[in-house]
């Protein structure tokens, strides 16, 4: 008892620590010894598709707003009151060709017509009259011509005569009085004779102005009648009926239905990556650039368009493609391409595929000619590199070149053999030779069979 007096907290602390330090060591020596087993190699389950080639229209994406082909703005070509205007021109009307839809007051014009035949009818009596003259002078110089050469010969008879003395010599004289009397009258019908063609001239000139007044008058007069040129639907009305309209007044606006234009706006990189296939081309393209584009030549170039409303759910409308634009668009820098649809209204869908009406946004899939690509989903491309399984169902990431992004597809001319099997499942992290477990995805490789099948 006395030893446990003795041992104060100061003298206690060390014993304690001794003690612990002594079953510390003890339970470390009673321990097992430690036997090391081998660990199981790690296996990544991955989601896969067997790459096969498809032949697809490499296709690039450009937006644009529908324009009519031809926008008319028809303006009056006389002055006067309107008369009738049709009751259906309205703005969205749709109207056939050749239809009335305004009149202008005719009276004055018709007045001015029947001035202008009256005055052609008396130009074309004059020019009758002048002609006439001209048979009466020829015929007339022609007797007077007879009645000079009677008149000769009965001077030399005279003369014979007088040189007998069987006459007197104021008989001769007399006889040559009237020859010279004759031969002034043949000598002045010549002279009008010759002044006839300007006669005629100045006549015929005054009946063609007279006609071309009358021509001038009934064009005048069929003016006055707006008939619509093709089948057109209608923009604007500028007038009303008992309203007064001077020359040169807007009437209405009117667009054509049989056809829309789109200028669609592409990225120049873009268009590049198609204008490739051009090569091999440049015979046709030389005589595109001489002659003129058309859709045609465009056509034989590969290209081809499709369109449809920018809300990515409405069907297509299949396009041509017109022309392309002669400069960049200052602002974006995107290369300008024309695409028409024909028959727009013949195309609709209640509810499903409107008709394409001016001013509509627009989506433009530009097509190039079909070419063999590897087609795998967007999510399988890691910046420019895919990952594949190999045949040791290891990892392997592979590089690939001239990738082509398409929708939600990217189109590969390399880096793919036929039967591979491509990693479409998100690894991470994604060590080359790591081993892998493959599951098919039958689903996702009929969707892309499917997603070529709408191409």
């Amino acid at each position: 008892m006395s030893f446990i007096k003795d041992l104060t907290p100061r003298r206690f602390f060390p014993i304690a620590l001794l003690v612990c330090l002594a079953l510390a060591i003890a339970l470390v020596k009673l321990q097992p010894k430690m036997e090391h087993e081998p660990s199981a190699a790690l296996i990544t389950p991955v989601n896969v598709i067997a790459v096969k080639p498809y032949l697809v229209h490499p296709a690039i994406l450009g937006y644009g707003t529908v324009e009519p082909d031809i926008l008319l703005k028809s303006k009056s070509e006389v002055a006067g009151k309107i008369t009738y205007v049709h009751p259906q021109l309205r703005n969205g009307a749709i109207l056939p060709k050749d239809t009335v839809i305004i009149r202008i007051e005719q009276d004055d014009y018709q007045l001015a017509l029947q001035q202008a035949e009256a005055t052609a009818t008396s130009h074309r009596a004059q020019l009758r009259e002048v002609e006439l003259q001209t048979k009466n002078l020829q015929t007339e110089l022609n007797i007077v011509q007879k009645k000079l050469n009677l008149a000769k010969l009965e001077l030399s008879r005279i003369q014979s005569l007088v040189k007998k003395q069987s006459i007197s010599k104021s008989s001769r004289d007399t006889q040559q009085v009237n020859v010279l009397k004759l031969q002034q009258e043949v000598q002045k019908l010549k002279h009008q004779i010759l002044t006839v063609p300007e006669q005629i001239a100045n006549a015929e000139a005054a009946l063609a102005n007279s006609e071309s007044l009358v021509t001038t008058q009934q064009r005048n007069l069929d003016r006055t009648i707006i008939t619509l040129p093709f089948n057109a639907r209608i923009s604007q009305r500028a007038i009303d009926e008992n309203q007064y309209i001077s020359q040169g007044a807007l009437l209405y606006s009117a667009q054509t239905i049989n056809k829309i234009l789109i200028n669609g706006q592409f990225s120049l990189q873009h268009f590049r990556s198609l204008a490739k296939d051009f090569i091999g081309s440049e015979a046709l393209l030389k005589k595109a650039f001489l002659s003129g584009f058309s859709s045609e030549l465009f056509k034989q170039l590969g290209l081809s368009a499709k369109v449809r409303l920018a809300d990515n759910v409405s069907p297509f409308w299949q396009a041509n493609v017109e022309r392309i634009a002669s400069q960049l668009d200052p602002d974006t820098r995107t290369l300008g391409v024309i695409v028409s649809v024909d028959n727009p209204y013949a195309q609709i869908i209640p509810g499903t595929k409107p008709p394409l009406i001016q001013g509509m946004y627009t989506e433009i899939v530009l097509q190039g000619r079909a070419k063999t690509f590897y087609v795998v989903p967007r999510d399988a491309l890691h910046e420019n590199e895919i990952f594949v399984v190999n045949k040791q169902n290891q990892l392997e990431r592979r590089s690939v070149e001239n990738t082509q992004v398409q929708g939600k597809m990217v189109l590969l001319s390399t880096g793919l053999q036929e039967g591979e099997k491509l990693i479409v499942s998100d690894v991470f992290p994604a060590i080359p030779g790591m081993q892998v477990k493959m599951f098919e995805e039958p689903a996702l490789q009929q969707s892309i069979a499917d997603w070529v099948q709408e191409q």
